[in-house]
């Protein structure tokens, strides 16, 4: 039997005009840990929907091998309002539930005698295959999965629709684990999930018997999980295969970069000597010394022996630059390069944020009790803590968007705060990009652009018109990065700012911040950074800050899960 499950071959894809993918080539045979990777919006999850058959290309084929299994998780769980957690894991297991409601008949009608041969033989095949998919050890496997993911609380009596939605995303997923299809697809999985259950998941999948296909930027996890990543690009909008871990993607990628970065210099340069070439024999065409006006044939073969000589150099010099004009190489950096370029505003005070016994109260709910932690200047901050237990309301309560029930809040003078909001929706959606930067400190428009296309936010000009309300999750993050450094604050407070961006974008931010001068707290669950950004971490827990020094401990030490 073939490991091959997936085939796309020549796969393009438009919405409307718009082309979304073009010569799209894949394969997935069984045991490949495949991540898919790329700008948000570039089309991951299009690409998702094609493979499982919810959408048709224009061009290209699909090929799922027969009797392939296939399983998908969106970022955003489906459920029906009615059926209880136990009726939905059930009704999830496709193949596996049929089996078992038939094995279930076959032996009611085997305790009643007659014909039982059946029904027996019947009974036979079925129970192996049953067997074969785990069938017999399916309670064993819910509660181990239940207890990774952290659902070990949920009654399977429950209703779906009483779950938070980071349940109900961890509940979908678990009923996929438990089905282990052929191909299992997984769109953002490491949403939802705190620091011990995305470990635990890292560990699960590492021995997936099957083929995966995962959606997803967070980089520990690609490290752990991933035998190959597959890069989606919004230049070329064409799929191209890293082998290995994030790690071995890295220097893949920075070795090809300087691949490219060399070949490109070579054909500039190329193209610079052809002309001056062709200058050059031009120039030497008028200059040649004329025979003698006395023997005019020797001057009339001489002339013609010149323009020989001089046409054949020309044009050959002239079809080579026209051949390099035609397969013109683009520019590596306007490719490849996204810079985070920060020139913030001296900050004077050591000590630009101080909190002092701070509580904050929503109705009946204590949210923060009696926090205090101090900001220091030079310092990178992780703020850590399990969703909702406070993170953002406590950026807000610096901000000063936010007033505290008790204790005091105190931000020095000279700090100019710079808040990247987690969602974006600070921004009106009716409002152009540029204007938004406008706003905050008027330069030249031709000055604006070129600070968006740094900070990777559009490549096509005519983006720069679009209003705020057209932006994709990911565009709006990397407009909330341009303002932040536009406003040249010098103390910034992130609230999950790795959400939604791409890899090199978010290694062009880690390379700014790692040289930023001024102070940053970041609210933030991504290991990655968290291990390389952060000099010390506050973990929120019951309402309260512990502090942790250093940078030696792994993230999720770090991070007190």
């Amino acid at each position: 039997m073939s490991s091959q499950v997936l085939s796309v071959s020549g796969l393009q894809k438009f919405y409307g005009a718009k082309l979304i993918l073009d010569a799209v080539n894949l394969n997935l045979k069984r045991g490949d840990r495949a991540v898919l990777v790329g700008e948000n919006g570039v089309g991951k999850s299009t690409l998702a929907r094609l493979i499982l058959g919810r959408e048709t290309g224009e061009q290209g084929e699909v090929r799922v091998a027969p009797g392939t299994v296939l399983g998908y998780l969106p970022q955003e769980a489906q459920m029906a309002r009615s059926i209880s957690v136990g009726r939905f894991i059930s009704d999830s297991l496709g193949e596996l539930s049929g089996l078992r409601r038939r094995l279930v008949a076959l032996e009611e009608r085997l305790t009643h005698g007659g014909d039982l041969t059946a029904a027996l033989e019947e009974y036979g095949g079925l129970q192996t295959r049953f067997e074969l998919r785990g069938g017999y050890t399916l309670e064993t496997r819910r509660e181990r999965i239940f207890a990774g993911l952290g659902l070990g609380h949920i009654d399977l009596a429950r209703s779906v629709m009483s779950l938070s939605g980071g349940e109900k995303t961890r509940v979908g997923l678990a009923a996929l684990l438990l089905q282990e299809p052929d191909l299992l697809i997984l769109d953002e999985p490491t949403n939802h999930l705190d620091f011990s259950g995305l470990a635990w998941l890292e560990d699960y999948l590492q021995g997936y018997p099957h083929a995966l296909l995962m959606i997803t930027h967070d980089r520990h996890f690609i490290n752990r999980v991933a035998t190959k990543i597959l890069d989606l690009s919004a230049v070329t909008r064409g799929l191209r295969t890293w082998y290995g871990n994030y790690d071995d993607y890295r220097a893949q990628r920075d070795a090809q970069y300087q691949q490219d970065v060399d070949a490109y210099h070579s054909q500039v340069n190329l193209m610079k000597a052809l002309r001056m070439q062709m200058k050059k024999e031009a120039h030497g065409h008028r200059k040649a010394k004329r025979p003698g006006d006395n023997d005019k044939a020797i001057k009339f073969a001489a002339r013609q022996q010149v323009a020989r000589t001089v046409s054949k150099a020309l044009r050959s010099a002239r079809q080579q630059l026209e051949a390099l004009e035609t397969n013109r190489l683009d520019n590596p950096r306007h490719v490849w390069h996204i810079e985070y370029d920060f020139d913030p505003l001296p900050l004077t005070s050591m000590a630009p944020v101080q909190l002092q016994s701070v509580g904050m109260r929503f109705g009946d709910r204590q949210l923060i009790i009696d926090a205090d932690a101090t900001l220091r200047k030079g310092e990178r901050v992780a703020l850590v803590a399990p969703n909702g237990a406070g993170k953002t309301t406590l950026l807000r309560l610096i901000t000063g968007e936010l007033g505290p029930t008790s204790g005091g809040v105190k931000v020095m003078p000279g700090a100019k705060l710079g808040y990247l909001d987690q969602t974006g929706e600070n921004f009106p959606d009716d409002q152009n990009i540029v204007d938004v930067l406008s706003a905050i400190k008027h330069d030249s428009a031709d000055q604006l652009l070129t600070l968006l296309h740094r900070c990777g936010l559009f490549r096509d000009a005519h983006l720069a018109d679009k209003a705020v309300g057209e932006l994709s999750l990911g565009q709006r993050r990397k407009l909330g990065i341009a303002c932040l450094i536009h406003s040249r604050a010098n103390l910034l407070l992130l609230d999950e700012p790795t959400n939604h961006l791409d890899l090199m974008s978010l290694e062009a931010l880690e390379r700014a911040l790692l040289d930023f001068p001024g102070a940053i707290l970041a609210a933030t669950h991504d290991r990655w950074f968290i291990d390389r950004i952060a000099t010390a971490v506050w973990r929120l827990r019951d309402g309260r800050i512990a502090l942790k020094e250093g940078t030696g401990e792994p993230s999720q030490d770090r991070a007190g899960s």
